[in-house]
């Protein structure tokens, strides 16, 4: 009697050789990726808390018309106005505000120049950030955000009433 045998699976040669290199690359992938983590400054990090919600005297106080190229880095600004008071934190490209009041007959329009003394230009960008006798008129939260792929810097910002 015959008896057939399906043929075994020949493993192949043991090559110690091979081990250890897999184990170093790993070991140098994994030391590059641990020293790139932990060696990050704390500073490094884009956003530091800021608080708009408090009504203090800490605010830099400035008018509604402001040169953007001559505020402080990672400050907060208050405008008085007549007919709002508001608080903006502006991090060279964005705008975050909370109004803190306005008359219910008054929007704002925040207005970023592309010069100092915001004159009237084709570049500049109007933004709506509170509309005309629509709530809520104290207590909102803003922001005006940059737009995309712009090739220039606005070195103006004023804050505007709207009828």
């Amino acid at each position: 009697m015959n008896i057939l045998k399906k043929p075994q699976p020949i493993a192949p040669p043991h090559t110690p050789c091979l081990n250890f290199l897999t184990k170093c690359k790993c070991w140098a992938v994994s030391t590059i990726l641990a020293y790139a983590i932990f060696s990050i400054p704390n500073n490094a990090y884009g956003i530091d808390p800021i608080s708009l919600k408090q009504y203090s005297d800490l605010n830099i106080l400035v008018p509604s018309k402001v040169d953007l190229t001559k505020l402080p880095i990672g400050k907060v600004f208050q405008v008085n106005h007549s007919q709002f008071t508001l608080q903006f934190f502006f991090n060279n490209r964005d705008i975050f505000g909370f109004i803190f009041k306005r008359k219910p007959n008054t929007g704002i329009v925040a207005h970023l120049c592309f010069y100092r003394s915001c004159e009237e230009t084709s570049n500049d960008l109007r933004n709506v950030i509170a509309m005309p006798f629509e709530p809520p008129y104290d207590k909102t939260f803003f922001s005006v955000k940059f737009p995309q792929k712009l090739q220039y810097d606005f070195q103006g910002l004023e804050f505007l009433p709207q009828k």
